[in-house]
């Protein structure tokens, strides 16, 4: 006779566990949401800095990092999942 185990997990954990989202993404997906992520956190960095006083690389970094979150909302709309970054940030919009 085999006896069930008990379960590891409480009654609220399963509960959450259950109302929980579980979508799989693709690499490439995962990949926009982290660049994107990185982007915006260098992107408000440097927005804090006073254009007349930043260097080339500032300036590049700058460039770089809004050009990062364009392709990265380019590669997140296409895939249809725009709502997995922040669209209440100002640097969604």
């Amino acid at each position: 006779m085999i006896t069930p185990t008990t379960p590891t997990m409480t009654a609220a954990d399963v509960a959450a566990h259950r109302s929980g989202s579980h979508v799989r993404v693709s690499p490439e997906v995962q990949r926009a949401v982290v660049r994107y992520e990185i982007a915006a956190a260098r992107l408000e960095e440097l927005s804090e800095l006073d254009g007349r006083y930043m260097t080339g690389a500032q300036f590049d970094s700058l460039t770089l990092a809004q050009d990062t979150i364009a392709e990265s909302r380019q590669v997140l709309e296409r895939a249809g999942l725009l709502h997995l970054i922040d669209a209440g940030s100002a640097v969604a919009k």
